[in-house]
């Protein structure tokens, strides 16, 4: 009783106790799983009402993790990672619109394609991966295992293997019929194709005068806040973004070797020359273990690639040891251990068994007693046959078959003691003519930078970043201190800064910092690089016009508008010819070529629109203008008008404009298509810092 007496008395203690206890955990539990207290904890992308799971994307980015391993890449994984969500988002994006259109895979069609008439790609794939005759053997193999004698184990890979390529070939045909149905949709009519034609059968020369806007003075046409936000807000839906942007700068320091570092490795590679030298029986260097060394026989021939170490063997005394050369910070050293004269390449043929000793054996004396070749490889124990097979002696994977196949009989049959248990018959064909073998010992250094050089490298970076409060002074000191700072565009979406490997960490600082905010130094040696950064601005809707990129574009095109609308106010009306208006504007009549089609009209500039509709719709010989181009002021003349003489072909202009406009160009961008103007959130710097 006096325990329960104790226990009440405190209630309200262990209350608080315990509540404090449950908000630790939930806290701990928001901070650890995905943000899940407020929302889903396991969305890791978002576009509209489509989600990616995190654990889905887990999957998926591990399977080309592993895909890259084993074709010998090494991809980043930030970047890799951003790809997979890519393509993520993508098929989830045209299953969504799969499912409005209706689009289905009946079993009829999938079994039809995999099994059917249709089957000719499945049949391929199965022979070059199983080495089975076809998609229904392959099939039954899965599924009807102790027909051919297969294990659990194996029957059970073998479903798994045919249930995903079910998966593959569903996704092919729904494909197909999705973009049988865009392309049709997006077909050019009639109109299109002649307005195709119409744009690229003519080429008119004009006669003009152009007066260009750079010969008025910046300083005559002051331009406002308002002049600039008015021709911004024309524009301003080009800008919309799908997530937010974070305008940073950075400052990038690589870590590389010092000229100290390169003065200790030049002096490491005498020592390591002298060792060798000191002892002609030397192929190592065990007091040097930065040096890798490898050990090779060779022929001239397969030096040709490499001119300085050929150049070296010829002269070398065996024993010898020399620097055949240096490539950026490689060094690499030659020694030449012993030369001679050696048959380097034969041709064998090759037969491999199964069954026993005695069973082998009798096919051997067969093929000595002068059985042919195609017999013996027909016999049901051969597994494997090749005839005149290329073998390099020298191969150090040879071992001791090398010596085997060095003292073996040309023309006669023979199973290397070696391997005798494998049942693997030889008969050396051929032996080409001894050649000069070189036995050299090449041993590369690589010249690092030294702890002090990547301390002295961090605390150079410590200091400037000590030195500045805010992102305006990072930009603005960067180059006092040393360094040059770069403007970035970054979003949850960026799997690097700037493509810079590695850096995925700085972008998910630039993702949660705070405008004005500068960040400690991120990399090490391992990423070859020292980053910082400073968050300069944030875009949340619309790119804003006060983006300096933004500002820069939209006063030169407001002082543009100025010039222009005094330029045509000095000239309208005041000349009866071009020539009348050339001498106006101070300049010479010229001509030049223009094409609806093309993007730049010589003489005149870029992207020339209006100038363009205005030749195609002006009639030989009259003057029009002056008008606007994108620099200047512009009066032509149409003086002839050419055609390339080539009928039309519907056919042809369909397929071009398809090409050029239609289904096929617009194809090309389907993922950003499918977006459209949805909203993109992307968690990937949550889950992933």
């Amino acid at each position: 009783m006096a325990t329960l007496e104790k226990i009440r008395s405190k209630s309200v203690l262990l209350l608080v106790i315990i509540g404090a206890a449950l908000l630790a955990f939930i806290i701990g539990d928001f901070f650890t799983s995905g943000r899940t207290l407020f929302g889903s904890g396991t969305t890791i992308a978002k576009v509209g009402d489509v989600k990616v799971d995190v654990q889905e994307f887990q999957r998926r980015a591990q399977e080309a993790t592993t895909q890259a391993q084993n074709a010998g890449q090494r991809p980043d994984a930030s970047m890799l990672n951003q790809q997979v969500l890519n393509q993520m988002i993508a098929e989830k994006l045209l299953e969504q619109e799969y499912e409005k259109l209706g689009l289905t895979v009946t079993d009829a069609e999938l079994t039809e394609t995999m099994l059917g008439r249709n089957a000719a790609y499945v049949n391929r794939y199965v022979q070059q991966t199983l080495g089975v005759p076809d998609a229904a053997t392959a099939h039954d193999m899965a599924f009807n295992p102790s027909k051919y004698g297969l294990t659990a184990e194996q029957s059970a890979q073998l479903q798994a293997m045919w249930l995903d390529l079910e998966k593959q070939i569903e996704k092919s045909i729904m494909m197909n019929k999705f973009n049988t149905l865009f392309s049709g949709v997006l077909q050019a009519n009639d109109l299109d194709a002649r307005a195709l034609y119409d744009e690229n059968i003519s080429t008119s020369k004009i006669a003009f005068a152009k007066k260009d806007l750079s010969t008025l003075p910046d300083t005559d046409f002051e331009v406002s806040d308002a002049d600039i936000k008015a021709l911004y807000n024309a524009d301003r839906g080009r800008y919309a973004l799908d997530e937010p942007e974070r305008i940073v700068s950075y400052v990038m320091v690589p870590i590389v070797p010092s000229a100290d570092d390169i003065a200790a490795a030049e002096q490491q590679v005498e020592t390591a020359l002298a060792t060798l030298n000191a002892d002609a029986a030397a192929a190592s260097l065990p007091s040097q273990p930065d040096f890798v060394v490898e050990r090779s026989k060779v022929t001239a021939s397969d030096l040709d690639r490499n001119v300085r170490l050929k150049n070296v063997v010829d002269t070398l005394a065996v024993g010898r040891a020399t620097l055949v050369g240096k490539s950026g910070q490689d060094y690499t050293i030659a020694k030449l251990l012993g030369r001679s004269s050696e048959t380097d390449k034969i041709k064998v043929d090759f037969i491999a068994l199964q069954g026993g000793k005695a069973q082998t054996d009798s096919l051997l004396a067969l093929l000595n007693a002068g059985a042919s070749f195609d017999s013996i490889s027909a016999s049901p124990l051969a597994v494997q046959s090749q005839k005149d097979l290329e073998i390099s002696m020298l191969d150090p994977q040879m071992g001791e078959l090398a010596t085997e196949f060095a003292n073996a009989a040309t023309g006669r049959w023979f199973t290397p003691d070696t391997i005798a248990g494998a049942a693997r018959l030889f008969r050396i064909s051929e032996r080409t003519a001894p050649v000069t073998v070189y036995e050299l010992a090449t041993a590369t250094f690589t010249v690092e930078p030294s702890n002090a050089t990547v301390n002295n490298l961090e605390a150079g970076l410590q200091e400037f970043l000590s030195s500045v409060k805010n992102a305006t002074e990072f930009a603005d000191s960067a180059r006092n201190a040393g360094f040059l700072a770069m403007p970035a565009t970054v979003t949850a979406s960026s799997a690097t800064l700037s493509n810079l490997p590695d850096t995925h960490n700085a972008v998910a600082w630039a993702m949660e910092a705070k405008k004005g905010q500068v960040s400690p130094i991120f990399g090490d040696v391992q990423s070859g690089r020292f980053v910082a950064v400073a968050l300069q601005d944030i875009y949340t809707d619309y790119t804003p016009v006060s983006d300096p990129e933004l500002n820069t574009i939209y006063t030169a095109r407001a002082r543009a508008e100025k010039k222009a609308a005094k330029l045509l106010g000095d000239y309208a009306g005041k000349a009866n010819d071009v020539a009348g208006y050339a001498t106006l504007m101070g300049v010479a009549v010229d001509t030049t070529d223009v094409n609806f089609s093309q993007s730049m009209i010589p003489a005149i500039g870029s992207r020339e629109s209006a100038v363009q509709g205005a030749v195609a719709a002006a009639e030989k010989g009259k003057l029009v203008g002056p008008l606007k181009s994108n620099n200047g002021v512009v009066v032509f003349q149409v003086i002839d008008v050419t055609s390339n003489g080539r009928p039309y072909v519907a056919e042809e202009y369909v397929t071009r404009y398809n090409g050029q406009r239609g289904a096929q160009a617009l194809g090309n961008n389907l993922p950003a298509i499918l977006i459209g103007n949805k909203k993109v959130e992307n968690k990937m710097t949550t889950f992933y810092k």
